[in-house]
């Protein structure tokens, strides 16, 4: 075997060949690299347009989940908005001085509570009214009311860091941290509590049913009289005004972030 490639080095030396043949071999070196740096970069190149259409498909999710916040929101704002004129009414009954809260129900679109009163808001004493509006003291918003399911997703594969619109990033996070801030933790939950301590209250200390009451001019006559009760009604009213207007800013937030998220969508 030695001898064979002395043969082969010999004759090269011979014919002069040598070089002829070191400079095909570069060549052909100089070819393989090329070939793997140009494939290396294709497929860098298909793996990015595949990480954006991923990104693209995660801001599709987005949206779905955003616009179901949005119905959320509206069905609270409705939901609330009632509350808040049933508590200012029976306040009202009571001859309590009541602060002007401006968010009103009836200019919300779509009120989804109209099953509970479908006809205008009375001024006067209306005990139909009044036994309506004690049977919503305790009805709260329960539940979760964001959707998170696809930020989540977003942020576990990794590709929310992908999304090159830094501002786009920005006002999503902005979105998704207002909304923790507001309906997460014992804040919330306390605000939650409130509509129950009423309930409660009128239970255990009144043996009063707020959703079975028979008496109705007795349980005004209790309100005008029982400081307790009133300052509870207060506390309420208070924290449904809060959730009123936290769900209109939260509303509007979420509509913001859709319009630019759908602009995202339709420049790429």
């Amino acid at each position: 075997m030695i001898n064979f490639f002395r043969r082969i080095r010999k004759k090269l030396a011979d014919d002069n060949q040598f070089f002829k043949y070191w400079r095909y071999a570069i060549g052909e070196i100089v070819l393989v690299v090329v070939g793997i740096l140009i494939a290396l970069q294709i497929n860098n190149w298909n793996e990015k347009i595949k990480t954006q259409e991923n990104v693209q498909a995660q801001l599709t999710n987005l949206i779905g989940a955003i616009e179901s916040d949005v119905k959320s929101y509206e069905h609270l704002l409705a939901q609330e908005g009632f509350r808040l004129h049933a508590v200012k009414y029976l306040l009202g009954l009571a001859e309590e001085e009541i602060l002007i809260y401006e968010y009103d129900y009836h200019k919300f679109p779509n009120n989804q509570w109209s099953f509970m009163w479908d006809k205008p808001i009375p001024e006067e004493y209306d005990e139909e009214y009044i036994r309506t509006c004690l049977s919503v003291l305790d009805n709260g918003p329960a539940g979760s009311i964001i959707n998170e399911s696809a930020i989540s997703e977003f942020n576990s594969t990794g590709l929310f860091s992908s999304l090159k619109n830094e501002e786009l990033k920005k006002k999503i996070n902005e979105y998704y941290i207002y909304t923790d801030t507001r309906y997460v933790g014992r804040s919330w939950e306390y605000k939650l509590d409130i509509s129950l301590q009423i309930r409660d209250f009128l239970l255990d200390q009144h043996q009063i049913d707020s959703r079975r009451v028979r008496d109705v001019k007795g349980i005004i006559e209790l309100f005008k009289n029982d400081t307790v009760i009133t300052s509870k009604l207060h506390i309420l009213l208070d924290n449904i005004s809060w959730s009123c207007q936290t769900f209109l800013n939260s509303r509007q937030k979420a509509l913001q972030v859709l319009e630019d998220i759908k602009a995202e969508l339709q420049s790429t």
